[in-house]
């Protein structure tokens, strides 16, 4: 999605003797730059994992520069076929949109997350279906704005034939807001690029600000894919893609359309994919390029 990247690692698994692991990570892309530190306690005697984490975030994708920092604790749940996340963190976000103003936001933001998975295999899946739930809120009086928050994420995979099969997504998000403004970027909504809508560029579908593509409060995406496999590992797939992301439920009468074909190979890490799509509303062919899945 994002071109050119280097990344740089550090973990320490047993940080403090009772198995609690320290992580930091750095990433330099064309388009983004990010510094996380994560804490992850060792699972207790009841089945869940506790985390803190740090991060900050610098894009510039489709003329909106964007620098986010946030402070957060999690909790989720050992079984990762039925599992809860609760979380709670706070966002410090600044958008400065090419030829708009810019505006700088804070909220306190809590939410849980409900997962489902159905599937015969985690990793590569052939047969069942995923399901994911989030629900979420900026706290009132320690948010520039309050806001609520529901995204929901389905994918599911049916064989048609011995060596073909059909893969289902769909996804949508709302944000429940009088407006926009003074909520952070990173919990509003843009897409395209490789693991969304193909055919368009990283995060290109969204809301016109000036001359840049900003977030939305509404968002929705749809796929559907066929591969034909040759072979055990080796496969063919033809897709349509749709999706947009706007300011106001009525907008979303107008999906953008990707559409194309790629080539698939199982790895013990996931699928990779390597696609070419044209996006009908930009009028281009784009290469796209992804692994594993998108939740």
């Amino acid at each position: 999605d994002t071109q050119f990247r280097a990344n740089a690692s550090w973990r320490n698994v047993d940080v403090d003797g009772r198995g609690t692991q320290l992580a930091i990570d750095a990433r330099l892309e064309q388009d983004l730059s990010n510094l996380a530190v994560r804490l992850t306690a060792a699972p207790n005697a009841d089945g869940w994992i506790d985390g803190v984490r740090g991060e900050v975030e610098r894009t510039d994708i489709s003329k909106l520069v964007t620098e986010t920092a946030v402070a957060g604790v999690r909790r989720q749940s050992v079984d990762v076929r039925d599992n809860w996340t609760f979380g709670a963190a706070y966002y410090f976000d600044r958008q400065a949109p090419q030829a708009a103003a810019n505006i700088t936001s804070h909220a306190v933001y809590a939410d849980v997350v409900r997962t489902w998975r159905r599937t015969d295999d985690l990793i590569a899946p052939t047969r069942g279906y995923n399901f994911a739930l989030q629900t979420g809120a900026g706290v009132p009086g320690v948010s520039t704005r309050s806001f609520g928050r529901v995204i929901a994420q389905f994918a599911a995979w049916q064989p048609l034939a011995r060596d073909i099969t059909l893969t289902l997504r769909a996804e949508a998000g709302a944000v429940i807001a009088g407006a926009r403004e003074g909520i952070p970027s990173a919990l509003l909504f843009r897409t395209g690029g490789d693991t969304s809508v193909r055919g368009y560029a990283f995060e290109s579908l969204g809301v016109k600000s000036g001359d840049a593509v900003v977030p939305g409060r509404y968002y929705a995406v749809a796929s559907a894919e066929a591969t034909k496999w040759i072979g055990d590992n080796w496969g063919i797939a033809t897709f349509v893609d749709a999706g947009n992301a706007v300011d106001a439920p009525r907008e979303l009468s107008h999906l953008a359309l990707g559409y194309g074909v790629g080539g698939r190979l199982r790895t013990p890490i996931g699928p990779f994919r390597l696609d070419v799509a044209y996006g009908q509303d930009v009028r281009r062919v784009r290469l796209h390029f992804s692994v594993g899945l998108a939740f």
